[in-house]
């Protein structure tokens, strides 16, 4: 603002003099700003969040998964990312349901029935339960009927 403010000749701007001050004032001011910028654009996306980027999404897609190191949690969520242009195979049944943050579980698939069988062994809530539940049935085929059970 300074260099702005200098050829105008309007403002007296010697060090200590009240426009200075009021400068060094914006300055202190619009570097936190920008500190605080560059934080939300790192958190906004998973590829460079460090905290609470991580946290909120795993919450919107499941449970915090503090348990795991910061590299799986944004492998993880990658994966839940790109399920909805995924297949349908085993795999990516299983990539969808760790993403979910379910790590104890079995799946069973009698396609003769058309049946998809998810026995979960991990602790959740109903709220996670239902989360979980919206989530797969989102990318299980409609052909199949989709059943949970829930052990602990």
């Amino acid at each position: 603002m300074r260099s702005k403010l200098l050829p105008t000749g309007l403002y007296s701007l010697e060090t200590g003099s009240a426009v200075d001050c009021e400068l060094k004032a914006y300055s202190a001011e619009l570097d936190r700003v920008y500190s605080e910028l560059d934080i939300l654009l790192r958190e906004a996306f998973v590829s460079t969040a460090e905290t609470y980027g991580i946290t909120l999404r795993e919450k919107c897609v499941g449970k915090e998964r503090t348990d795991l190191t910061l590299a799986r949690r944004r492998e993880l969520l990658m994966l839940r990312e790109m399920q909805a242009a995924g297949g349908h195979g085993i795999a990516d049944l299983n990539q969808l349901i760790e993403s979910l943050g379910v790590t104890d579980y079995s799946v069973s698939i009698v396609h003769r029935h058309c049946k998809i069988t998810i026995t979960v062994g991990d602790s959740l809530t109903d709220a996670q339960k239902a989360d979980f539940e919206k989530g797969i049935n989102a990318f299980a085929p409609v052909t199949f009927e989709t059943i949970f059970t829930y052990t602990a």
